[in-house]
């Protein structure tokens, strides 16, 4: 008798998979994102995060095919989870209501410069603008490849160079065409190069969703370039998750 090894899943119960997963996801966030540096969290806060993520993974047993409780465990969840769901919502807006402005403004300046470093980090210029909203994030990203190189004034020219190189090489290997723009290398705006975007961002954070594309006419060719795109990010806790680069010690 064969066993298996893998699951297969169709494309509705992967998409429902993923689903579940950011659920339980974005449960064990709140905590994190509340305990991370240090702070004190409500016990009735954690305790009905972990309520909402437990529920999700029974179901995410179900949706794999993998039985974790019996029908009557997954009634009395499912009950559970509701007044979980609820309490935490109610618990959210009261924490939201009691935090000191100063603290938000602080909370929010991390975000914008975990985003920044993000962004710096894969190399593409700069982030125009960032809004912060009642219900996500909106964020302007340019395209523009700047990369992490210092050409002029550097110590280290030749090297510099060879690794700016090797930078978009890179760029080409992952799928980006890249075009020629006045002797410069840009980001061609094709659906190639859309699509590599996206998937980098998406990638990062789940929740995010491209609103447009800004694009500008080649200067001595035919076509666009890609210069930016507009995110929305619904569950700003991803952006705690992006990665930054190492900050430089301060030299006594």
């Amino acid at each position: 008798m064969t066993t298996e090894v893998t699951l297969k899943l169709s494309l509705d119960k992967n998409a429902v998979a993923l689903r579940q997963l950011q659920s339980v996801s974005g449960a064990v966030s709140t905590i994190f994102s509340i305990i991370k540096d240090g702070t004190a969290i409500e016990r009735e806060l954690a305790t009905n995060c972990l309520k909402v993520a437990e529920f999700e993974l029974s179901h995410l047993g179900k949706t794999l095919g993998i039985e974790t409780d019996s029908a009557k465990e997954r009634e009395q969840r499912y009950a559970d989870l509701r007044a979980a769901n609820a309490r935490v919502r109610e618990l959210e807006a009261l924490l939201g209501s009691t935090q000191p402005p100063e603290a938000t403004q602080a909370a929010l300046k991390n975000l914008a410069d975990q985003l920044n470093g993000w962004w710096d980090l894969e190399g593409f210029g700069h982030i125009s603008d960032i809004a912060f909203g009642q219900y996500g994030c909106t964020v302007n990203f340019s395209c523009n490849l700047f990369g992490t190189f210092r050409l002029v004034d550097s110590d280290t020219p030749v090297s510099d160079k060879d690794r700016k190189k090797r930078w978009y090489e890179s760029l080409q290997e992952r799928g980006f065409v890249l075009v020629d723009d006045d002797r410069e290398w840009s980001v061609c705006d094709c659906d190639a190069s859309r699509k590599v975007l996206q998937d980098l961002i998406v990638g990062r954070m789940p929740s995010a969703k491209i609103l447009k594309f800004e694009n500008q006419y080649r200067t001595r060719a035919s076509g666009f370039i890609l210069r930016g795109a507009e995110v929305f990010i619904s569950k700003i806790e991803e952006i705690r998750t992006l990665p930054v680069p190492p900050k430089k010690e301060k030299q006594a």
